[in-house]
C-alpha cells in the first residue's frame, strides 16, 4: 500500500474483542485462537502494541463474560488441541 494514502482509523482493542466474539459466534469457543506477528510494522491496534499488551485483551473478554476455561482455549488450549490431533492421525498412518 502506498505511504501516501491517508491511514485508515486505527482499530482499538474493543473491536479486536468484537472479531473474537464473532468468531466464537459462527465457529464456537473451540476454534479460536490468537496469533500475531508485530515484526516490522508499525501499524498496530491501539491497545494491542505486542504480545505483553494481550492481557489487556483478556480482561476485555473477561469483562464481555468469557469464563477461564474459554480464555483459556483463546490463548492457546485450542492450537494445541489441534496439533496434538494432528500428531495423533499422524502415528496411526
Amino acid at each position: 500500500m502506498c505511504r501516501n494514502l491517508a491511514r485508515l482509523a486505527e482499530s482499538t482493542l474493543a473491536q479486536v474483542a468484537d472479531h473474537i466474539e464473532h468468531v466464537r459466534e459462527v465457529a464456537g469457543v473451540e476454534h479460536v485462537g490468537l496469533g500475531g506477528d508485530f515484526d516490522g510494522t508499525d501499524d498496530v491496534t491501539a491497545g494491542l502494541e505486542d504480545v505483553s499488551t494481550y492481557p489487556a485483551l483478556f480482561a476485555e473478554l473477561f469483562r464481555r463474560g468469557w469464563t477461564e476455561p474459554d480464555c483459556a482455549a483463546l490463548a492457546g488450549g485450542n492450537l494445541l488441541r489441534a496439533l496434538r490431533s494432528a500428531e495423533a492421525f499422524a502415528a496411526a498412518l
